[in-house]
């Protein structure tokens, strides 16, 4: 028709190939009888490309902070506009974060995520040897202390199989820009703890605690929120509000059985240089406070986990004090900190102070720079702490800990009188059936074994073990009476769990003595 023009945008390879299908006598020839004049549209330049998906980024996840903007663009230039050779391929990343960002929001690091979900559209081989290898590369340096030219071998076929030769060198680049732990295999390069911390601290990919976040899409029951912790820094002088929280924490029962407060002891000793100087003695009041409620059984070390809240607090407070504060300083932070302090929490606080100037037989005391407090507050803290437990012995606050066995020693310790003073006290309670039953339990530990079998086929389940503590019971009471009274309590045979408690004490009991090297 006259005065009208039809303009046709297409991709000629594959219109081409399409002709060629249906007129393979035609191929490109069809074409040029219907197109009157054609133009080759350029390929975008890269910088544009890079433009408009940061451009992109921006609008969907947020810019970085400064401090972040140096490794978000080394990210950014290593990893991600690498990928990004089109404009559709743009579009596919822009349109995979509008959906997948919001689920985990600012609960990641924006640039490693960005990365993984590039991966994850065009390089999807490398992103499911990434998201199902979380234990070869998370962490620094290789945990059996393997290396050399096999160890290289076996990362390249683990993570590099279904990448182009040509590309290797490059791939390997972006894998160790995400995980750092790869440069000790690739480029015999090593970190320390310290950065293991940061990492864990900015939520990098590369972290155990905030890996399976970026595949998920979500964070799981194992990573504290980040407006949490951030809430609880910006009001750590506010002692009300950490126990709150704290409590709230421990009511919380995770998928692996440990506790929420567990979650939050280990953020703060993650992020304790953001918490201000002033902040510091009134945070540790709350911490200190809470001790003995924090001390709960489910969050101790299992088979493979490392310490307890107890050692978290250790590691806490010292975290916040020892690089910050000199000793005099430190050392009235921690007095004070000390005067609410739980019973039990104290005495294991006074026996770590009072042990930098006096340890035990074959160790050297600490230099002053590590000491918690002076000697003089040190020797006061043991006195605190005496103080303390004989008030508690007069009431019911004793009866009622559950490390009562550990504050009967450490009475005999403290008073310094061959254990009179706790021996007395213990006489003078073992009237009660009620409080043999307390005795009982206080004195019964738990463990758990596994037998290795035939050939390896070892057991599938592991077996508990009970066992009675009174090797050195003789040093707080008297055993032989203990025992009359023990037999005694466990022949009248009720069936309450106080009952129950002194028959499995004097089973485990007799056991022992049958088997004494068991």
């Amino acid at each position: 028709m006259p005065n009208v023009i039809y303009l046709l945008v297409f991709d000629r390879h594959l219109a081409e190939a399409i002709v060629s299908e249906r007129y393979p006598s035609e191929g490109p020839h069809y074409l040029e009888k219907i197109i009157q004049a054609g133009f080759d549209v350029p390929q975008p330049h890269q910088t544009d490309l890079n433009h408009e998906l940061l451009r992109n980024i921006d609008a969907i996840c947020g810019s970085p902070a400064e401090d972040f903007l140096v490794r978000f663009m080394n990210v950014f230039y290593d990893v991600i506009a690498a990928e990004i050779r089109t404009p559709r391929d743009l579009i596919r990343l822009t349109n995979a974060l509008s959906v997948t960002w919001p689920g985990v929001g600012g609960e990641v690091d924006r640039a490693d995520f960005v990365a993984v979900e590039a991966l994850r559209l065009f390089r999807p081989g490398v992103y499911r040897a990434v998201r199902d290898n979380k234990e070869s590369l998370c962490g620094a340096g290789d945990k059996y202390g393997r290396s050399g030219r096999d160890l290289k071998a076996e990362t390249d076929a683990l993570f590099l199989g279904s990448v182009d030769v040509k590309e290797h060198e490059r791939m390997r680049r972006v894998l160790m820009r995400l995980f750092p732990r790869l440069e000790s295999v690739w480029n015999n390069l090593s970190y320390g703890e310290d950065s293991v911390s940061k990492w864990t601290r900015e939520r990098l990919v590369c972290s155990e605690e905030h890996f399976e976040s970026y595949f998920r899409f979500s964070i799981g029951d194992n990573v504290l929120p980040r407006e949490e912790i951030e809430a609880l820094i910006a009001r750590a002088s506010d002692g009300e509000f950490v126990k709150q929280k704290l409590r709230e924490a421990l009511a919380i029962t995770r998928k692996n059985g440990k506790t929420k407060a567990m979650l939050i002891l280990d953020e703060l000793n993650f992020h304790a240089e953001k918490i201000l100087d002033k902040d510091v003695e009134p945070l540790l009041s709350a911490v200190f406070e809470l001790g003995d409620e924090l001390d709960v059984e489910s969050d101790k070390a299992g088979a493979f986990d490392i310490g307890n809240n107890q050692l978290r607090i250790h590691w806490l407070l010292r975290r916040l004090t020892l690089d910050r504060f000199d000793l005099g300083s430190r050392s009235k932070i921690f007095i004070e900190a000390a005067r609410k302090a739980a019973l039990s929490w104290l005495l294991d606080f006074s026996q770590s102070a009072y042990g930098d100037y006096h340890p035990r037989e074959g160790k050297n005391a600490e230099p002053e720079e590590k000491c918690l407090t002076t000697e003089t507050d040190a020797k006061s803290l043991r006195q605190t702490a005496l103080s303390r437990l004989r008030a508690a012995s007069q009431s019911d606050e004793l009866v009622r800990s559950r490390r009562l066995a550990y504050l009967l020693f450490m009475w005999r310790d403290l008073a310094d009188d061959e254990g009179a003073e706790v021996r007395a006290w213990t006489a003078s309670r073992m009237k009660g059936d009620a409080m043999i039953a307390v005795f009982a339990k206080a004195f019964t530990s738990h463990s758990w074994s596994q037998g290795l079998g035939m050939a390896g086929l070892g057991d599938r389940v592991a077996k508990r073990n009970t066992r009675a503590g009174v090797d050195s019971i003789d040093k707080i009471l008297d055993k032989a009476a203990f025992r009359a009274r023990v037999e005694e309590t466990a022949g009248k045979n009720t069936q309450d769990e106080a009952g129950a408690a002194v028959r499995e004490f004097l089973a485990a009991w007799k056991r022992q003595d049958e088997n004494p090297h068991d």
